[in-house]
């Protein structure tokens, strides 16, 4: 049924305008509340679906978020997304998803995409050095909201931040090793963005606390990616005398040290006790349960929804808003925190 027919025969069984039926339609406000509830009946009880894209050029909205993460493999960023999707299907949005794979070149191709379709608002986990950080401000800068998940980077671009506190991260995976006795201390570092940085830095200031001196050779350039810590790993082992503790910026990276470390024929946790971060979904039933350092993704992608649709729903909104999800210690076997 065509739209201004439907529309036409609505209007015509309850005696009012095509206008009003419109406004109803739209959602605007100067239509008073039986008026309102009488339209919407006959809508339903006709099984009417106003058009999307018409009600878009109308309130020149299309109700729809994108989401660019910068990986689906593992299951942290999925429960980002589950979070920010909980809180725009209860609010009439929909979302369109992509992953650039930590690459630049997709991510902006994905944030073009999503400037032609027209979405409201972007929420983005920035790739490793993306350097798309002009496209980011002509978005803002042409009304589109913007929220940073997970990842502070791009500090130029005025937006709404959703992370947790990673040098605290880095922090408590640190001092939960030297608790457990661990004096040789290594670090799997993540790529050169900011809150891999910071994660050092944490790692840094905990050795400092505990008096312990941090070497050079401590430190190994590795990733985020399983294949990344396992490489990381393959050379920690050959410094001399051997670390007897590891801590890998990410979960993933941990696990690829972990098999590195058994490949070696050494022991987690005896030989070597290893700590990530992230908390990653079935961290628990690996072979040896692999101690972390947690925060809510759920929380992470509700709060990201709720400043997105914030922004784009309160008109003069200029106040950017910085929400620190707090980490906490996940204890478990590889650590040697738990028998």
């Amino acid at each position: 049924m065509a739209r201004t027919t439907t529309m036409k025969r609505i209007a015509g069984q309850l005696g009012v305008s095509i206008t009003t039926v419109s406004k109803v339609l739209n959602n605007r406000d100067d239509i008073g509340d039986a008026t309102r509830a009488r339209v919407l009946a006959k809508v339903a009880e006709l099984g009417y679906q106003p058009n999307a894209v018409a009600r878009s050029l109308t309130l020149r909205r299309t109700h729809t978020l994108g989401i660019v993460v910068p990986d689906l493999m593992h299951s942290f960023f999925v429960e980002i997304v589950a979070g920010v999707e909980a809180v725009a299907s209860a609010r009439g949005y929909g979302l369109l998803l992509c992953c650039s794979n930590e690459d630049p070149k997709k991510e902006r191709a994905d944030l073009d995409l999503l400037r032609q379709r027209q979405v409201d608002g972007v929420v983005l986990g920035s790739a490793n050095a993306s350097g798309n950080t002009d496209m980011l401000k002509d978005l803002s800068g042409h009304g589109v909201g913007l929220v940073m998940i997970d990842r502070d980077d791009h500090p130029d671009v005025r937006c709404d931040r959703v992370v947790t506190d990673d040098l605290e991260v880095g922090r408590l995976a640190t001092a939960h090793l030297v608790e457990q006795g661990r004096r040789a201390l290594a670090h799997i570092a993540g790529p050169a963005i900011v809150h891999a940085r910071r994660r050092a830095d944490g790692y840094r200031e905990a050795l400092a606390a505990a008096g312990i001196r941090a070497h050079t050779e401590w430190i190994a350039r590795g990733g985020f990616m399983e294949a990344d810590g396992y490489r990381a790993m393959k050379r920690l082992l050959g410094v001399k005398p051997r670390i007897d503790g590891v801590f890998a910026a990410n979960d993933p990276a941990a696990i690829g040290a972990m098999k590195a470390i058994w490949e070696a024929r050494l022991r987690v946790p005896e030989d070597i006790a290893v700590v990530g971060a992230g908390d990653i979904a079935l961290g628990d039933l690996l072979r040896v349960p692999l101690t972390t350092v947690s925060w809510s993704r759920e929380e992470q992608g509700r709060r990201a929804g709720e400043l997105i649709l914030d922004r784009i729903e309160t008109e003069g909104a200029s106040k950017f808003r910085r929400v620190i999800v707090p980490p906490h210690l996940v204890a478990r076997r590889s650590s040697g925190a738990v028998a």
